[in-house]
């Protein structure tokens, strides 16, 4: 181990690139904090260009065409174009800390910006995080009028607007309704009375006979509802048919029944707590983030009025949603109630950064009995079981010590709820 290698500041602007490296990440908001939820609930992200394009929505009308008559006229309006726009608003936050929280021993680098500095990256992660978990409160109930509101925790849903107060405005405007067939009133689905009581499937089952038949045979359909409906769903079925082995658990939490061929039910917490149900196609549902807009940024300002050694780590992000086809034969709706599941609270997991110093090729670490990829969150509390490996070349070399002092090659730690780095010296 180079005994010349000691903790330091790693520089402002070694941090300031460090900021703008995970700000590219943090200001897509769900998209980093939840990818797969996103992909599970088969909601798609346009971003940068793509995102400036402005989409249409052709309407057509079919089932006129007729046999020929001489002499009798056809004239029929292909349909119409419907500008579906995304509206994106901009949002910022600001977060104080100090230099001396990016002090570390840098490894595999001269010490210049681009280096290698794991700790202050997890740890400009760990401050800016909250900001991406705030964007993702507000991905269904996120509504632009809570902005005057007086309940804080309705400020805390004015970010931009979310997918069910699309919905809401879609209704308003007569887009969405019972005489276009996207609106479909449903019985609410509650728990089964008993174990032979198959109700609550049964009313899913019914309000899909009701669904556009074109929407029906879309190769998949993303039937959205809450987590306890999504629950009373799957044992009303098991009480129908004596047993849910029929039902197929997805590795994602989605599930599928045969009954429903192309439907897959995606209960989640995201979706809110209610008994209202939508389904639509993959990709329907968008959530966009304008990534080239100059207002989209992550910048640092080094010093304040109460200490020179602050540093100031400022925001912002232009982001929104939009349902790009409302018609029936992508989309429908049921007439149940829907209320926000949202908890914006600290965030205390560890996250653990492993790395090696003066190991050669095969050299390795394992946490928890598996190889270290990246940097992994442990809950608070929980113990940790790090082993070093060594290469196993002829004259590899050995494994001496750990960066906490300890020399077996295979310890425990107990995560702290703050961030962590471990270093494994070879030599």
């Amino acid at each position: 181990m180079d005994d010349n290698k000691a903790p330091e500041f790693i520089g402002r602007e070694a941090l300031t690139h460090v900021a703008e490296q995970v700000g590219k990440q943090i200001i897509m908001g769900p998209a980093y904090e939840d990818p797969e939820l996103l992909d599970r609930l088969g909601i798609s992200v346009i971003s940068g260009v793509q995102f400036k394009k402005t989409d249409h929505l052709l309407v057509r009308k079919g089932g006129t065409t007729r046999r020929k008559k001489v002499g009798t006229p056809v004239e029929n309006k292909i349909g119409f174009l419907k500008e579906r726009t995304l509206i994106a608003k901009l949002t910022w936050n600001r977060y104080k800390d100090n230099i001396d929280n990016y002090v570390e021993t840098v490894f595999g680098t001269d010490g210049k910006p681009g280096g290698d500095y794991p700790m202050s990256t997890v740890a400009v992660e760990a401050i800016l995080k909250s900001y991406a978990e705030d964007l993702k409160s507000n991905l269904f109930f996120g509504d632009m009028e809570n902005e005057d509101s007086l309940d804080e925790d309705k400020q805390k849903l004015s970010l931009y607007d979310g997918f069910h107060t699309d919905m809401a405005h879609d209704i308003a405007d007569g887009i969405i309704s019972v005489q276009n067939k996207n609106l479909i009133p449903c019985d609410a689905i509650s728990a089964p009375t008993d174990a032979h009581d198959s109700t609550p499937f049964d009313t899913a089952l019914e309000w899909y006979t009701k669904w556009d038949g074109r929407l029906r045979q879309q190769k998949l359909v993303k039937l959205h509802v809450d987590i306890l409906r999504g629950l009373y769903i799957a044992q009303g079925y098991a009480n129908k048919y004596h047993g849910n082995a029929k039902v197929n658990y997805l590795p994602n939490g989605n599930f599928t029944v045969p009954e429903m061929p192309r439907v897959e039910f995606c209960p989640s917490d995201a979706w809110g707590v209610g008994t209202r149900m939508m389904a639509t196609i993959p990709g329907n549902l968008q959530y966009g983030v304008d990534s080239e807009n100059n207002q989209s940024f992550v910048k640092t300002q080094f010093g304040s009025d109460e200490d020179a050694q602050d540093v100031i780590f400022q925001i912002q992000s232009i982001q929104g949603t939009r349902i790009m086809n409302p018609l029936p034969s992508a989309f429908v709706m049921s007439d149940g109630s829907i209320a926000e599941n949202v908890i914006n609270g600290d965030y205390e997991n560890s996250k653990l950064v492993v790395t090696l110093d003066g190991a050669d090729e095969g050299a390795k670490v394992q946490v928890n009995g598996q190889d270290y990829p990246k940097a992994l969150e442990f809950a608070p509390n929980a113990l940790i079981t790090l082993k070093a490996v060594e290469g196993s070349a002829e004259g590899h070399k050995v494994f001496k010590q750990w960066s906490n002092g300890k020399t077996e090659k295979e310890i425990t730690i107990t995560a702290t709820g703050m961030p962590m780095a471990i270093t494994a010296f070879y030599q």
